[in-house]
C-alpha cells in the first residue's frame, strides 16, 4: 500500500499536477496583489523602486530610443499617482543622465514588453503604447511569474541530475516557494532583478552538470550564453565559477575537459568566448550609448567598503534584515551539508566554499542590508546552490529523520508566509527592523501593528514645560461626556472625536507640544485607529502627521490606556491652528476619557 502511494507521489504526472498548482497559486497572488482582475481590491502597484530601474531600459530601447531617459519626465507627468520613475538617474561624471541597473532583466522581459507593445499599439487607442499603460505593467506581473516558475522547473532538472526523487524535489519547491522570501520579489516587488537571476542560475547550473558529465558543442555554447546571461542580470553571479568546477565527477575530469578546450575544442572555446562576450559587449553598448565610456561598473559611487570588516553576522543573522531570521527554513542547509558531505563530499565541499564566498561578497556591500523589502535579498538569485544540501537531507535520510525534517520545513513556510503577509500589510518595517520591533510583532498577522514601525513618533524635551493647558475633545460639535464609554461605529465618521487647537499672539516665541491621554477598547486585532494632526498657517493645511496607536495597546477586547506625545519643533507663530482628530480607520472602536495637555516649551 505504502509503496504504491510512494509510486503515485514520486511520478512524473503528480510533479506536473503541482506545477500547475504551483503556478496557478502566484497567479493568485499577483492577481489579488495588484487588482488585474479586480482593480477595487488592488493593494500594490508594479514596478517601482530598483524595479523601476532595470525595467526602464525597454521603453528606451524599443518606443522613445534616446540615451538619456528623457521620457521620463512625461511619464512622470502622465501616471503622477505611480512610482515608475524611481532610482532610474545616477549622474555620471559628464554630468549625464544614465542608469545605474544592469541590463540583463530588461533583456529577459523582451518577449513580454513585446507583446504588451503589439496590444497596446493596436487597441485603438483604449491603452497608450508608452511603455507604462496597463499590458505593459500587467505583463511585467507576468513576466516575473513565469520566471519563478521557469526557475523552478530548472531546479527540478537539476536535481534530477543528483537522484533526487520527484517528490523531494516538490518538498524544495514548497521550501523555496513558500519559506523564503523569493515570493515576495516574485509578485510584490516586481521587477527587481533577483527573480531572473534566479532562472538563469537554476538552468546554469542544469546546463553545466550536463556539460560537466559529458562534453557537446551544444551544451558548452548554452553554458557560455547562460553565464553571459546571468553576468549582465547580476555582475556577482559570476561568483559560480567557483561552483561549477565542483560538479564534475573530479578535479581531474574539469582539468583534462579545460585541457581539452584549449587543444582539441580550441574553436568551439572561441565561439563559447564570443557568445559569453556578445552579452559583455551589450552591456557596454548600452553603458556607452549613454555616458559615452565604455565601462562595466556603473555603480561608480557605490562600492565594497567592508571587504576588510565584513558584516557577516548581520548578513546572516541580524533583525533587520537576516537571512536565516526571515527565511528560518533555510536553516536546514545545516544538517543537509552533513548528510551532503557523507553521500556527495565534492558537492559538498564546492556548496560550502560558494557560500561562504558568496555572504562575504554579500557583506561586503556598503549597504549590506540591501534597502527595502523582506529579508536579505541577494540570496534569492543563489536558491538553486542553496537548496542542494536540503534536498540530500530529504533524500539520504532515515523515515524518522525526514519525518523531523518535513515538519521542520512546515513551520518555517508558515513563518515565511507569516512574515511576507506582515512585510505586505506594513507590519514590518522595509528597511530598518530592531530586535524590540520584530519581537513586539513576531508572528502577529494583527492589522493594528500596520505602519506601527514605518511612521515617525515624537517625544517631548526632558525639559519642564513653560505652562500647561487641560483641554477635551468634543464630538458633533460638543464635548465628550466626561467618564462615560463610547462606542464609535467605524462608519460614521461624524463622530471622531476632535480637538482645535488656536496659536495665541502671546504665546508665538515658544514652542508648541502636547500629551494625548485616553482609553481605548480594540474589538479585534485588526482593529487600528490613529491621530491625525493637521497644521494650518493662513488657513492652509502645511503639514499632517498620522500617528497610528494600535501597536501601543496592549490587548484588544479590553478597555487599554494609551498616551501620545506630539512635539513637532514648530513655534506657535509657524500655525494659526492645529487640528487633532481621532479616526477609528472604518472598525467598531470604544473610546473613554480623553483629553490633551497643551504645552508651551
Amino acid at each position: 500500500m505504502l509503496s504504491s502511494v510512494w509510486k503515485i507521489l514520486n511520478h512524473k504526472v503528480f510533479f506536473v499536477v503541482f506545477f500547475v498548482f504551483l503556478g496557478s497559486v502566484y497567479g493568485t497572488k499577483t492577481d489579488r496583489y495588484f487588482g488585474w482582475t479586480n482593480a477595487k481590491a488592488r493593494m500594490g502597484e508594479p514596478i517601482l523602486s530598483d524595479g523601476a530601474g532595470y525595467y526602464c531600459h525597454l521603453p528606451q530601447w524599443f518606443i522613445y530610443k534616446t540615451n538619456n531617459f528623457e521620457f521620463l519626465d512625461t511619464i512622470a507627468k502622465t501616471y503622477p499617482k505611480f512610482r515608475f520613475t524611481e532610482n532610474v538617474y545616477v549622474v555620471g561624471q559628464q554630468d549625464r543622465p544614465s542608469n545605474k541597473y544592469f541590463t540583463g532583466s530588461a533583456v529577459a522581459m523582451v518577449p513580454f514588453f513585446t507583446i504588451a507593445h503589439l496590444y497596446a499599439t493596436h487597441s485603438n487607442g483604449v491603452y497608450p503604447a508608452d511603455g507604462y499603460s496597463h499590458p505593459y505593467l500587467l505583463l511585467v506581473s507576468i513576466a516575473c511569474v513565469f520566471y519563478f516558475l521557469l526557475g523552478c522547473l530548472g531546479i527540478y532538472f537539476l536535481l534530477r541530475k543528483f537522484s533526487i526523487d520527484r517528490f523531494w524535489i516538490i518538498a524544495c519547491l514548497l521550501i523555496l516557494g513558500l519559506g523564503t522570501n523569493i515570493g515576495y520579489y516574485t509578485y510584490i516587488y516586481t521587477p527587481y532583478s533577483h527573480i531572473f537571476s534566479f532562472a538563469a542560475i537554476a538552468w546554469l547550473l542544469y546546463i553545466a552538470k550536463c556539460w560537466a558529465d559529458r562534453h557537446s558543442l551544444k551544451r558548452f555554447l548554452l553554458f557560455c550564453a547562460l553565464f553571459g546571461m546571468t553576468a549582465i542580470i547580476r555582475p556577482t553571479n559570476m561568483m559560480l565559477l567557483v561552483f561549477i568546477p565542483f560538479l564534475f565527477p573530479s578535479t581531474r575530469e574539469f582539468l583534462l575537459r579545460l585541457r581539452s578546450l584549449l587543444t582539441v575544442f580550441k574553436w568551439q572555446l572561441l565561439a563559447g568566448l564570443l557568445v559569453f562576450g556578445s552579452f559583455i559587449y551589450f552591456q557596454l553598448w548600452n553603458v556607452h550609448m549613454q555616458t559615452g565610456k565604455w565601462e562595466l561598473n556603473t555603480y561608480n559611487t557605490e562600492t565594497f567598503e567592508f571587504l576588510g570588516s565584513p558584516k557577516i553576522m548581520e548578513v546572516l543573522f541580524s533583525f533587520r534584515k537576516g537571512f536565516f531570521i526571515f527565511a528560518p527554513v533555510m536553516l536546514l542547509m545545516v544538517p543537509g551539508w552533513i548528510v551532503l558531505f557523507r553521500e556527495n563530499r565534492r558537492i559538498f565541499w564546492g556548496s560550502v566554499l560558494f557560500f561562504t564566498l558568496f555572504t562575504y561578497i554579500t557583506a561586503s556591500w556598503w549597504c549590506w542590508w540591501y534597502g527595502g523589502g523582506l529579508g536579505m535579498r541577494p540570496f534569492i538569485d543563489v536558491f538553486p546552490v542553496l537548496i542542494i544540501p536540503i534536498a540530500f537531507l530529504f533524500q539520504y535520510t532515515k523515515i524518522w529523520a525526514k519525518c523531523i525534517f518535513v515538519v521542520i520545513a512546515a513551520t518555517g513556510c508558515w513563518m515565511g508566509q507569516v512574515y511576507e503577509y506582515q512585510m505586505k500589510h506594513n507590519i514590518l518595517h522595509y528597511d530598518d527592523m530592531t530586535y524590540e520591533q520584530f519581537k513586539n510583532v513576531f508572528m502577529s498577522k494583527g492589522l493594528r501593528y500596520s505602519w506601527g514601525m514605518h511612521l515617525q513618533y515624537e517625544h517631548l524635551p526632558a525639559g519642564k514645560p513653560v505652562s500647561a493647558k487641560q483641554l477635551e475633545f468634543s464630538m458633533y460639535g460638543k464635548p465628550m461626556p466626561e467618564n462615560r464609554y463610547l462606542k464609535l461605529f467605524g462608519d460614521n465618521f461624524s463622530d471622531n472625536p476632535i480637538l482645535t487647537i488656536i496659536s495665541q499672539p502671546s504665546d508665538s516665541l515658544f514652542h508648541f507640544g502636547a500629551k494625548i491621554k485616553g482609553e481605548v477598547f480594540l474589538y479585534s486585532e485588526d482593529t487600528n485607529p490613529a491621530f491625525f494632526v493637521k497644521y494650518y498657517n493662513n488657513g492652509e493645511l502645511y503639514r499632517e502627521n498620522p500617528f497610528f496607536i494600535g501597536q501601543f495597546i496592549p490587548e484588544v477586547e479590553k478597555l487599554q490606556p494609551f498616551e501620545i506625545e506630539l512635539y513637532p519643533d514648530q513655534q506657535y507663530h509657524q500655525f494659526d491652528s492645529v487640528k487633532i482628530e481621532f479616526a477609528e480607520n472604518n472598525t467598531f472602536t470604544g473610546v473613554k476619557n480623553f483629553n490633551i495637555a497643551q504645552l508651551r516649551y
